[in-house]
């Protein structure tokens, strides 16, 4: 995968997303609880959440830290946990919880920690196939709860969280009844296949090449659902973000399957396509809140999901991903 086209989760806001005091506050206490050093915390990136590198937590080296938005429910924060150690048992490299007690609540936010996976950076499209395969092979797990794959329920909520001066009200009329549309549409598709174990989230920056090998990281949506849905994501890299062509061949032959020829290329045209390019409507939407400069891109992706299927919206798009981006500062937490 080019990280040059991925959506903007971390370089959104990148160095302008500061810890807030509550933040800073749940840091500080949760590692304190853990006996983990906060000193010299830096801030990798933030969306929902703050996930910062502690580079002295422990002598057995850095460990990472993830704040939780205050809204986060902690059985969904606990199943991230408890899902990373299943995928390490069952042979997916991820990030390892650290720590004794997890997930710690402090100052109105849960906090979680892992084992620092290091700055490998981001997998390739021949890296990724065979451990989506891996992922998609494993025996669903009765005792996680994982939720069943439900995109257009959370999508909405984010949708209806975006305030006036970024999405006005003909156009969050028009995205939420598209965002219903689609949900609808993804209900009723009868996709081939069994329910698999999903990442639901496979933006390149939630994969990392590690020491150990290529890893999946940011569990937040894994959850049930067609195999499809995982496999799209590389598939609309290319459709979306212009990403190389080849790179997306290589992925479907490691892989064993094109997401966008399956049935005719109908279920991808129809439905998988239009919830990547929402997706990415909201993702650029959530970024313009906190950083203005993504308001002309939020409104192009906007203009591309409302003229998806006509002739001058042909793919790819050529989204951008990398505007205003800085790297963060380190965050003093002492």
């Amino acid at each position: 995968m080019n990280p040059n086209h991925t959506p903007p989760e971390d370089t959104a806001t990148a160095g302008t997303a500061a810890l807030t005091a509550s933040a800073r506050e749940a840091l500080v206490t949760a590692c304190a609880a853990q006996g983990f050093d906060p000193r010299g915390a830096r801030l990798l990136h933030r969306n929902h959440h703050w996930v910062l590198r502690l580079p002295s937590a422990s002598p057995g080296g850095p460990v990472i830290a993830k704040v939780h938005h205050s809204s986060a429910a902690r059985a969904a924060v606990t199943r991230q946990v408890l899902t990373a150690q299943w995928l390490h048992e069952g042979g997916i490299l991820t990030a390892r919880p650290a720590g004794t007690r997890f997930p710690v609540l402090a100052a109105g936010h849960l906090v979680t920690f892992t084992h620092d996976l290091g700055d490998g950076g981001r997998i390739s499209s021949e890296e990724l196939a065979p451990l989506l395969a891996r992922l998609h092979a494993l025996p669903v797990p009765g005792h996680l709860d994982l939720p069943r794959l439900d995109p257009a329920t959370s999508l909405l909520t984010r949708i209806e969280r975006l305030p006036d001066h970024v999405l006005g009200p003909a156009d969050r009329h028009w995205l939420t009844g598209h965002a219903r549309a689609l949900g609808d549409l993804f209900t009723g598709t009868n996709w081939p296949g069994r329910p698999v174990v999903l990442h639901g989230d496979l933006a390149t920056q939630n994969t990392l090449r590690s020491k150990a090998g290529p890893a999946l990281i940011d569990l937040e949506y894994v959850s049930i659902g067609p195999a499809h849905y995982d496999l799209a994501f590389p598939a609309w890299t290319r459709d979306g973000f212009g990403g190389d062509p080849e790179n997306y061949r290589q992925f479907c032959a490691a892989y064993g399957t094109d997401v966008t020829t399956v049935d005719g290329g109908e279920p991808y045209a129809r439905v998988l396509a239009p919830l990547r390019a929402a997706v990415g409507v909201v993702i650029a939407l959530e970024a313009a809140v906190r950083a203005p400069d993504w308001a002309d891109e939020a409104a192009h992706r906007l203009a591309c999901a409302r003229g998806q299927g006509g002739p001058r919206f042909a793919y790819p798009w050529h989204w951008s991903s990398a505007i205003g981006y800085t790297k963060p500062p380190a965050t003093s937490v002492a």
